[in-house]
């Protein structure tokens, strides 16, 4: 039987589906990128500096889109979430950049990987989401893993491990007050009035600590912007191109490219728990993410 020409083909999906997973790993790439660059750049400069140009850099950066759409973007009844959320993503860009200058980059990246567990939690918690047995199951083992990683005793506790959760706990509660803004508000007026507001909040930061760079730190300084631009970018595409639940599990490559780099250029091998942590929360994000999956598909099958 012939196929109708509305059906797509499978080599088509396929085709979708393995572009996603390559531009999900085209921008684990490019964060750790930037990730090592301000690592590399903390043992000089302040961090509230380094977050404020990579803020100002991504601005730039996006400026022709913002003034290509008008003053229109602007409109918004909801100024006020949209500081809370300006906040909360500022106190995220520091704790984790700060953790980024004192802890080994692995363990930042594998501890990174709660973002979507505390969102899944505040969703519970701030918007009444009502959450499965098996979701459930999924958050408790993504916390195993978490306590994995950072062993909490006297002996191996971190300050960097504390500061990287709760970057991952602010950044989280930004994702849900995106996912509030998006009901009313389009994702170029949520980009703008981000870049706009935490401009001048890190730039008051960095204030308190500054250091005049150099030439060549310039350039590492707006390369760290770009490369952050750059890798939303990706990481925007991969998801229109493909299911979140098919292309998250390979966010997991930046807990690889952070083990070679920390191994070979900061000499910060991580150890087993790291690996072994990383790769619960990783897999207990993955399952949320296809829970997701399915009950977006069912909420629009009983809507049809």
């Amino acid at each position: 039987m012939p196929r109708r020409m509305s059906e797509p083909s499978d080599t088509s999906l396929l085709s979708g589906s393995l572009g996603g997973i390559v531009l999900m790993i085209g921008a684990s790439v490019v964060l750790i990128f930037q990730h090592s660059t301000a690592k590399y750049l903390s043992a000089d400069l302040s961090v509230l500096e380094i977050v404020f140009f990579r803020t100002i850099t991504a601005l730039l950066f996006f400026l022709p889109w913002i003034f290509r759409s008008g003053l229109a973007i602007f409109h918004t009844q909801r100024i006020g979430l949209h500081m809370c959320r300006a906040v909360l993503q500022t106190l995220s860009a520091f704790g984790f950049f700060i953790a980024l200058a004192v802890t080994p980059l692995a363990t930042v990246t594998a501890l990174q990987f709660t973002t979507p567990i505390f969102a899944v939690l505040i969703g519970i918690v701030v918007l009444g989401e009502q959450v499965s047995v098996r979701r459930w199951s999924a958050i408790i083992a993504g916390f195993i893993g978490t306590v994995i990683i950072i062993r909490p005793d006297a002996a191996s506790f971190e300050w960097g491990t504390l500061l990287v959760l709760g970057s991952a706990l602010s950044w989280a509660g930004a994702i849900n007050i995106i996912k509030t803004l998006g009901r009313t508000d389009s994702s170029v007026t949520i980009t703008a009035y981000m870049y706009l507001l935490m401009t001048p909040i890190t730039l008051v930061a960095a204030l308190f600590d500054w250091t005049w760079p150099t030439l060549e730190q310039y350039g590492w300084l707006i390369a760290i912007g770009l490369s952050g631009a750059f890798a939303h970018i990706l990481m925007a595409e991969a998801l229109r191109r493909a299911p979140t639940h098919v292309v998250s599990p390979f966010e997991f490559f930046r807990l690889i490219w952070a083990t070679l780099i920390g191994i070979f250029i900061f000499g910060d091998p991580p150890d087993l728990f790291v690996w072994t942590g990383g790769l619960i929360v990783m897999a207990s994000v993955s399952y949320i993410a296809w829970r997701e999956h399915r009950l977006s598909l069912a909420t629009k099958a009983e809507a049809r």
